[in-house]
Order: C-alpha cells, then structure tokens, then sequence
C-alpha cells in the first residue's frame, strides 16, 4: 500500500492487523504487525484496544518493533549458533574494561599520509554493495570503508554483543547458514504487515525475503517520497524494487486526512505526486502554504510571519511548531551559535549545555555528560560494574551525581554565561570535580580533552552562544523528530543550500533525500504552512514557488 502523508498509514496497518488477526485460518502460528518506532507501536496497541480485541495483542501474535521482533524470535534464543558458544547474544552497553585494547577488536582504516586509524568492533557497519558483503565505519569515524572487517564484529559476537548496526546483520547470517530456523519463523508467523515499510535498510529487506520464500505472506505499508533515513541505510527505491521482485498488486492511498486543499495542492508540486490531493477547504483565506524571506540567522523573519499568520489563521500558537532541517537550525533559532567550530569533547559539553538551557532536555544532557564522563575515563573497573547492575546503590549513586551536575548552572555552565575561554577554564575545574565524586579516575589530564581549539581568537572573547529574547513559546524540533505527526501550524526552515537541492531536484525529477524530507516537513502542517527561504534563495526562486501555488507572506 502506497500511502501519502496524512492518508492513513498507521490506521490501515492497524484495522488490517484487527481484521485478519479476527479472521485467522492458520491452523498454527500468529500474524506479526511491525514497525520502527515505540509511539507507533503504542498507537496500534491503543486502536486495538479501542475495539475491544485486547486478546489479539498477545500471543501468538506479535505488536512491535522490528528490533524486538529480531531480538525475542531470531537473535535471543539463536544467534549464539552463528559463532557456536552458548552465550546468548545481547546488544553491546559500551566498551568495557579491556574492550578497547583487544586486538581481535580492532580493524585498520588508513588516515591521513602514512597514518593508521584503529576502528574497534563496534564501530563497523555492515551493508550491501548489490550482493557483496561490505563493511564501513560508524558516522563517528566518517562512514569510511573498511576492508576485512568481519573478524573483530564476529569476535565480538563471540563475546555474547552486536550492536544496533549489526543487528540484523548477524539474524540474516544466521538463518542464511540454518535455513530451517527461516522455516520455522515462517510458520510461526505465516502472515507479517510492516508499517512505514519505506524506511526498511537493506538487511531487513534480505530478512523479509527470506522469510517470504519459506511461506511467510508480506504486507508493505508505505511511502516511497517519504523515505528520509538514508543515514540508516534506508533505500526509497526499495519499495518500488519489492513491487516488481515480488510481483505485488500496489494499492495507493493518496488522499490526505491531515493537509487542506490548499497546502496539498501546493506541495504536491514539490515532491511530484500528482495522485496527492487534500482533506477539504482549509476553512478561511489565510490557511494556506506561504514563503517568507529570512533576512535574519536567528530565523526572525520566518518566526515573526508564523505569529502573524497563525493570528490571521486562527490557529493556537500552542498547537504550531517550527520544523528544521538540521539541529544547527535549532541553536540558531535561539540566538548566535559561537560554539559550532569547537573539538571533541569541549563541543559536547557545550552541546549538552544547550540541551538543557534551550531546549529543556536534561535527560539528553546527562546522557552526553555520562558519555563524556566514560571516554575521559577510559576502562575504569567502575563501568564494567555499573553495566552489569543497572539498578546497583553504585550505579544510582553515579546517576544521581550526573543529575545534580546537569541540573546546576554553576556546575555544567550555561553557554550564554562568561566568554569563551573563562566558560572552558571553569567547566574543566567542575568536570574535574564530577569526576573525583563519582570516584573515577581520567588517565589523561582534563587539559587535553577539555580546550579552546577550534575557537577563532574573536569567538574566544565572546559568549559561547548569545541568546535571542523574549523568544515566542513555540515547539522545535527536526524534520526526523516530527514525521508521523500532524501539527495545526508549521514554520519549516532550513539553510540555502538545502532549498537550493530541493528546487534542483525538482527540476531535474531526482527523488533525492533533500526533496523527502521537505515533503516530510511541509507535510505535517495541517491547516498553515510556513516556508522560511534564506533570501539568497528567495531572491532567486521566488516566481517557483509562486508558480507551485505558495503565497509570499508580507508584514
């Protein structure tokens, strides 16, 4: 099922997991709704239960993620037989002590001149390259390729771990050398419905396959213009490829129950679907798609014309959001970002400041203190106790000193309190002060991790972020963070460069990742659309976005 954004994805793939689930005619076995996110998982559940069928959701059926289903069916109780211990594999927690210096987890990238970079285990990527077995680095380290990788991640499955990119790596290694185990799942779950089946990377296509040629029967939900995890290894020409390799029947779903006439009829121009079309009259003249000039890099311009419009709209500025292309956006939405040229460690700690202080995610923020913590350290036997007892006094005591240090601001320093240089000397002294209360020890002085480089001599005399206020209480976020979402009114920005991709694949009819994810992000706007376009690109292409129905917003 081909579904357009708004048409009704999650609630097809829902009200067919009911109906055949209800009309069951398997003598065995159970019918397996998957997909790739928790919320859309609590979604199904919640409908199921709305219709009273609370009995369908438990065995043997399975509701979850494709992660979970690998894990509890394939990987859980097997994967010990791909490498022949008897250790169950789970997912790695983090290198341990030890970890880092074990030569069987190590694999050689070549650097720059003559020099060696060691990758450790868990930073390899298996993929595809047609049918060869490749391997390549994690983004940390660039995505670069690899050569004779397979060793260190089989060594470290042999250790009883495979990582979030190895996952299904490792299930389809499994049942390519244990075909009847692929049997069996097939048997246990003759029927399968995947949802949001365009974000599926190359090795759950191989795992479908696999088991669509041992009896299992496959439903693809989905959106091939919606495909916006390439940097997952997510393909959008995988469904089209399925269509034709499985001679499947396509059933599009092209209306949309979210975007009015107006929005949809102008979107519609940007991704080329032409079967789009919209919910209904958008109710007043002002519930439309517009593009405004951005003459400002705090995005002023565009947050300004939201207000104005949501007013004229009348729409609640509680139900709006500004939607970004990257998470640089998002910093400079609040103010001027000093910090972006920083290194290592130093830009973490000042990104974990941010978290907290303008985007109000002190959960993220520990996190990243808790990671920066564990690198500084390196295989302090400390971690390796923690990871083995999550719920430990040890363990809760380490969390709890994070938590106190996240929330104070004398401690984890705001980035928009002191210059540059004094914001670095004063949270290497109070990094140093965390670290000696969690009773670890840094085998490096704080000095070489915790440093100016990359701060212009200017940007060292200046706060590290110059804030924007008042600043209007409106939701932000990525385009990644809000797809599935319907949002009453949306501002989507993004640099020139990005829009000056989109106008070009438009115009050459390239499903590029660019052009998603605009469609992705203008389509969550459910009664106004707001395009902020750098003026560069404003300038250049503003007749464009006319001709494709937008109207230019004036104050």
């Amino acid at each position: 099922m081909r579904a357009a954004p708004g048409s009704g994805k999650t609630w097809t793939s829902c009200r067919r997991f009911i109906w055949r689930a209800a009309n069951w005619h398997y003598p065995v076995g159970g019918l397996a709704l998957l997909s790739f996110t928790n919320a859309a998982i609590r979604e199904f559940k919640a409908a199921t239960i709305d219709v009273e069928r609370r009995d369908l959701l438990s065995d043997p059926n399975h509701v979850g993620t494709f992660d979970s289903f690998v894990e509890r069916y394939i990987l859980g109780p097997f994967g010990h037989l791909v490498v022949g211990t008897n250790r169950r594999p789970g997912l790695f927690p983090g290198p341990r002590p030890g970890d880092r210096n074990n030569k069987n987890l190590q694999v050689w990238m070549d650097g720059n001149g003559n020099r060696k970079i060691r990758i450790p285990a868990w930073e390899v990527v298996p993929y595809l390259q047609g049918s060869a077995l490749c391997f390549k680095t994690s983004h940390a380290f660039g995505s670069r390729p690899l050569v004779d990788a397979y060793r260190p991640i089989h060594e470290l499955l042999s250790l009883g771990f495979y990582t979030h990119a190895q996952r299904v790596f490792w299930a389809c290694q499994l049942l390519f050398k244990r075909p009847h185990i692929a049997e069996l799942l097939a048997k246990r779950f003759p029927e399968i419905i995947v949802d949001e089946a365009q974000d599926s990377n190359a090795w759950l296509l191989v795992l479908l396959n696999l088991l669509r040629d041992r009896g299992a029967r496959i439903t693809l939900v989905g959106d091939p213009d919606q495909c916006i995890y390439e940097f997952s290894m997510a393909d959008a020409t995988s469904l089209p490829n399925l269509r034709e390799k499985w001679s499947i029947p396509e059933k599009p779903l092209s209306q949309s129950f979210r975007c009015n006439n107006h929005i949809a009829a102008a979107v519609r121009n940007v991704v080329g679907n032409t079967f789009f079309t919209g919910a209904g009259s958008g109710g007043n003249e002002w519930r439309r798609a517009f593009v405004v000039s951005e003459t400002s890099k705090t995005y002023s311009d565009g947050v300004a014309a939201l207000k104005d419009l949501v007013d004229r709209a009348r729409v609640d500025m509680n139900s709006a959001a500004v939607v970004c292309r990257a998470h640089g956006q998002l910093e400079s939405l609040r103010g001027r970002v000093n910090y972006t040229n920083l290194k290592g460690k130093t830009k973490e700690l000042a990104t974990a400041a941010f978290l907290r202080d303008y985007r109000y995610d002190y959960r993220g923020a520990c996190r990243s203190i808790e990671g920066i913590v564990r690198d500084i350290t390196g295989d302090d036997p400390l971690w390796e106790r923690i990871d083995a007892d999550p719920k430990s006094p040890e363990s809760r005591a380490v969390e709890l000193a994070i938590w106190k240090f996240v929330k104070d601001p004398d401690r984890l320093v705001r980035v928009s309190q002191g210059v540059g240089n004094a914001w670095i000397m004063s949270m290497r002294a109070q990094l140093g002060k965390l670290i000696d209360e969690i009773g670890v020890q840094s085998a490096v002085k704080l000095g070489h991790h915790i440093k100016a480089t990359g701060l212009s001599p200017e940007q060292k005399e200046l706060p590290l972020f110059e804030s924007v206020d008042p600043f209007p209480a409106v939701r932000q976020d990525t385009i990644h963070q809000v797809k599935g979402e319907s949002i009453d009114a949306v501002l989507v920005i993004g640099s020139a460069k990005f829009w000056n991709s989109v106008m070009a694949a438009v115009r050459s009819g390239e499903n590029t990742e660019d052009r998603r994810l605009a469609y992705v992000a203008m389509t969550r706007a459910r009664h106004l659309l707001v395009v902020a376009l750098p003026q560069s690109h404003f300038d250049k292409h503003r007749q464009a976005w006319v001709d494709w129905g937008f109207e230019v917003a004036t104050r």
